[in-house]
């Protein structure tokens, strides 16, 4: 099951985080994307005013460049997908 939701850009603060690249043996400063990001409306999720706040603390230097760049306003479609063998729980 997928929910797509989409989101405004609403807020993006520089900070310092650690990234550890997949193929690197340490993590390395780097500078992060702390965003914050409202729900608008947009099809199917928000047919109606939507309810929705989403902040992202982004530490990969590639993922954090999108919210540097992007302006104010900017909207974004995210797809939040379901994922039945990974609850937290281990109850499944």
């Amino acid at each position: 099951m997928n929910v797509q939701a989409r989101f405004c850009l609403s807020q993006v603060n520089r900070a310092q985080g650690y990234y550890k690249a997949p193929d690197e043996q340490e993590a390395v400063s780097v500078e992060s994307a702390y965003v914050i990001l409202n729900g608008v409306q947009g099809d199917p999720f928000g047919a109606a005013t939507p309810s929705a706040k989403l902040e992202m603390l982004i530490v990969n230097p590639t993922a954090a460049a999108v919210f540097f760049n992007a302006p104010i306003g900017q909207e974004f479609d995210v797809l939040f997908t379901f994922r039945e063998n990974e609850v937290a729980d281990g109850s499944i």
